[in-house]
């Protein structure tokens, strides 16, 4: 099986030179874009509560700040570098940048593209772009760390009505190898006149650690008038602890938002509900950046905006943030149902 792996990858590399060799840094064609997301926050009310946790913490932080140089090598070879940067949440530290996308892209033909390096899976980087308010909240599957929002790996993409994407990762986000296992993702996705229909998913093989499936239909539609969306995520995960028996658990999310737009001023509502075992038994929510949830726990997540275009490319959008938990079932680890979460924030997102 190496060895054929390894004729692949040779075949591949030979018949992908000609392309290559005729790539050169051009820095007339290059170009640098990025966006920043500070925000004033507020943590009204927190299950963690005031004494020992983050309720009434307030103040100022960086959500994300992208710096971004994009270059045409040749009229088949483009590149990408990006970096990010981030605040630590509740917490006294500097901004530290690093990569968050490094890719070569090539033209194979009008049907098909290669895309090899460090950069986003098919998972759920077009329903981040319907959504629209990354400044304001990455979508579910991103927020509740189902899957990393990048991966390094070589993917091949196409369609434009019928769009499709596969990629074979790593497994390991923007960082570097550390084990032997790897995961695969695809994407088949129907997108006309508004409408966008796309099932998407992933399978990983961790040896004998864990195999995880992800399912991940979503449907929306857009108009001058605003979007709407609405999207399901499933995961089956098989876990081999070192002692002990194979567990699985199984996790969903569902999710439905509203964008309605009226000159400068979006309306903006959405709804995450997150259920199963896995959420009882297995889930660390208190690792979620900038709204910590209860560990093993079962919850719904509300999110309502009011975003302002203030000037070109500058917006002001104020929100509140609420989640709720469920009372604790026989398999739950927490005996009590934790109190609820709300959070109020003014968010400033400009792009350059």
């Amino acid at each position: 099986m190496k060895k054929v792996s390894f004729v692949f990858l040779v075949v591949f590399l030979i018949g992908l030179f000609p392309v290559v060799a005729q790539a050169q840094f051009k820095p007339e064609l290059g170009s640098i874009d990025g966006y920043m997301i500070n925000e004033w926050y507020w943590v009204l009310d927190h299950h963690s509560g005031e004494e020992d946790g983050i309720e009434g913490e307030r103040g100022f932080w960086f959500r994300r700040i992208y710096f971004t140089y994009n270059n045409k090598l040749t009229d088949k070879v483009k590149m990408r570098l990006r970096f990010e940067m981030n605040s630590e949440p509740y917490a006294s530290a500097t901004l530290d940048p690093f990569v968050k996308d490094a890719y070569l892209d090539f033209k194979l033909s009008d049907a098909a593209n290669l895309r090899t390096g460090i950069f986003g899976p098919p998972i759920f980087g077009t329903i981040e772009d319907i959504w629209g308010y990354r400044s304001l909240e990455k979508t579910p599957l991103d927020l509740y760390k189902w899957t990393s929002s990048r991966d390094f790996g070589i993917s091949v993409y196409g369609g434009k009505t019928l769009k499709w994407n596969v990629m074979f990762g790593q497994g390991s986000s923007n960082k570097g190898e550390a084990d032997r296992g790897k995961k695969v993702y695809a994407s088949l996705a129907y997108a006309d006149k508004g409408f966008h229909a796309e099932l998407n998913g992933h399978y990983e093989h961790r040896k004998e650690v864990y195999d995880e499936i992800l399912i991940h239909p979503f449907l929306t539609y857009s108009g001058d008038w605003g979007r709407v969306g609405i999207e399901y995520g499933y995961i089956d995960l098989k876990a081999k602890p070192e002692e002990g028996d194979e567990e699985t658990w199984k996790f969903n999310v569902l999710s439905a938002f509203a964008v309605f737009t009226m000159q400068k001023i979006d309306l903006i509502a959405r709804y995450d509900r997150n259920w199963g075992d896995g959420y009882r038994k297995f889930w660390k929510g208190s690792g979620i950046d900038y709204v910590p949830f209860a560990d093993y726990a079962e919850f719904s997540f509300v999110i309502g905006a009011i975003s302002w275009n203030a000037v070109k490319n500058v917006w002001v959008i104020p929100n509140i943030k609420y989640a709720t938990y469920s009372s604790p079932k026989d398999d739950s680890k927490i005996d009590e149902k934790p109190g609820s979460d709300m959070y109020f924030n003014v968010t400033l997102y400009f792009k350059f």
